[in-house]
């Protein structure tokens, strides 16, 4: 079941710069704070039907991770402003409040146009 389905729609100045401390910062464009556009990932915006939890799947275009931890304010950060931080550090438990932290080989990165889905284990 797919819990939230996006389409990035610019990459800040900055934003790929983050991707050697493994670290992504997503906002909708509507909901992105101007002091945050040059390390932002932005996108359409969209709507989290249902909680992200451990175990789930996050697919930012064709690669593929796996949720390891969530902090609790990233779900409710995720549904008001389209926010989430994204860590790829494999960590078992959240190191700041809005961060959903994941697992897996593929390489960090991301293009304009791609989707990004997050949803429950097959």
């Amino acid at each position: 079941m797919i819990k939230y389905e996006t389409t990035v729609i610019e990459i800040g100045e900055m934003a790929k710069k983050f991707f050697s401390q493994k670290i992504m910062v997503l906002f909708s464009k509507k909901e992105m704070p101007l002091e945050m556009k040059d390390i932002s990932i932005m996108h359409s915006g969209g709507e989290l039907v249902e909680d992200i939890k451990t175990g789930d799947i996050v697919r930012l275009g064709n690669r593929t991770y796996t949720v390891s931890a969530i902090g609790d304010k990233a779900n409710s950060n995720l549904r008001l402003m389209g926010h989430a931080c994204l860590k790829f550090d494999e960590k078992q438990a959240p190191e700041m409040p809005g961060d959903i932290h994941l697992k897996g080989s593929d390489p960090l990165g991301i293009e304009l146009g791609e989707k990004i889905i997050i949803e429950s284990p097959q």
